[in-house]
């Protein structure tokens, strides 16, 4: 009988302690960097957005007017999307940096991203089971940076929500 109990209790007591889904993005993903602006594409099919976020970021790896964007090309095939008017980027990957400032100097410009292998110096990977889009910057010599911005599910006929980009340093696969 007692034996019983303690499993009462003990199951009790472990289930009071579970992480939120959020405490399990932290975890995973880094802390909390940014709140973006994101909408939902309603259309479906060739030569259209799955999801856009934008917001005017001050922040240590990338500020200016950015605008992050999973679409779709006319094979439907998905690829990740970065524009923006003037972003500086410090992912420590000096060409990528470069890139993206000239793309974007006093002008708004897109840099289009289709992902052929996981693992070089420049990932963009789009889980749409989780909705999280993860960002990995992988410079030579120094610590590799990723972004992760989940986009949660819209709530009745709005498409807007509010995505939550984390940001985590270190050595990713």
């Amino acid at each position: 009988m007692h034996k019983l109990l303690y499993f009462f209790l003990l199951v009790l007591l472990t289930s009071c302690n579970s992480l939120s889904d959020e405490d399990i993005r932290i975890e995973e993903y880094g802390e909390e960097y940014a709140i973006m602006d994101c909408w939902w594409s309603k259309n479906e099919g060739p030569n259209t957005l799955v999801f856009w976020c934008d917001k005017q970021l001050d922040t240590p790896l990338i500020s200016g007017f950015v605008s992050l964007a999973v679409e779709r090309d006319l094979e439907e095939e998905e690829f990740f999307s970065i524009c923006g008017r003037n972003i500086i980027l410090n992912s420590g990957y000096s060409l990528h940096d470069t890139l993206i400032a000239s793309l974007t100097q006093d002008t708004y410009n897109c840099y289009n991203h289709y992902e052929n292998k996981i693992g070089n110096e420049f990932d963009s990977v789009w889980d749409p089971e989780i909705s999280i889009l993860q960002i990995i910057w992988r410079p030579p010599d120094d610590d590799h940076q990723a972004l992760t911005i989940y986009i949660p599910s819209p709530e009745g006929e709005s498409v807007r929500v509010l995505g939550t980009v984390y940001h985590k340093t270190g050595i990713f696969n």
